[in-house]
């Protein structure tokens, strides 16, 4: 399988100063396959005085989107002043987790023996009455695509009956989520003040 290039361009930005200028290539290959990588290398800065203050980083931001519309990436380069980056960790960590597990990571275990008590005189899903109770019959349908409550009420019994021993409690990841945000609202505010100080590079192709 060989790759083949579809473009190479030459493109060039004004920098900080307006003095010089910063460039790099902007490319696409193709595969045999017909896959797409596109992609930007050999960006430098061509002044003296901006070279002297400046590096070149990324901001880099995963959002929502459509497959089809956008690959939900922005990365926006940027002239940052020496001493400074744009490199703090504003991500949120990802859990694996079972249904038990995510079960009881989001639910007290006080709520959840009345969740029991709502399946058993409820009877039926139609009639729950607690929010929670919907809430657990929901995530149940997700995974097995079932909304039988006697089998619901067996995993709930399970979780209550071992619910000190799960590593990640409702109430310790309430404490975690807590300290998350106050770490990602740390961390955006570095970045924002970097972004602040820093100089946006508008790219065009060089003809």
């Amino acid at each position: 399988m060989s790759w083949e290039t579809i473009y190479d361009k030459l493109e060039r930005s004004h920098c900080a100063c307006g003095k010089g200028v910063v460039i790099r290539h902007n490319y696409m290959k193709m595969d045999d396959w017909n896959r797409n990588e596109n992609g930007y290398y050999g960006e430098k800065i061509q002044c003296n005085d901006c070279n002297e203050k400046y590096h070149i980083e990324h901001n880099i931001i995963h959002y929502p989107c459509l497959p089809w519309k956008s690959d939900g990436v922005s990365n926006i380069p940027y002239l940052v002043p020496n001493g400074m980056t744009l490199e703090h960790d504003v991500s949120q960590k990802n859990f694996n987790f079972s249904l038990e597990e995510r079960v009881v990571s989001s639910f007290e275990k006080v709520n959840l023996q009345m969740v029991i008590d709502d399946m058993i005189t409820s009877k039926y899903s139609t009639r729950l009455k607690l929010v929670d109770s919907k809430s657990i019959v929901k995530l149940f349908y997700q995974k097995y695509l079932k909304r039988s409550l006697p089998n619901i009420i067996t995993l709930l019994q399970e979780c209550v009956y071992n619910y000190d021993s799960y590593e990640w409690t409702c109430e310790k990841m309430k404490k975690y989520q807590a300290q998350e945000r106050q770490r990602i609202e740390a961390n955006q505010k570095i970045i924002n003040d970097t972004i602040s100080q820093s100089y946006r590079l508008e790219f065009e192709e060089v003809e």
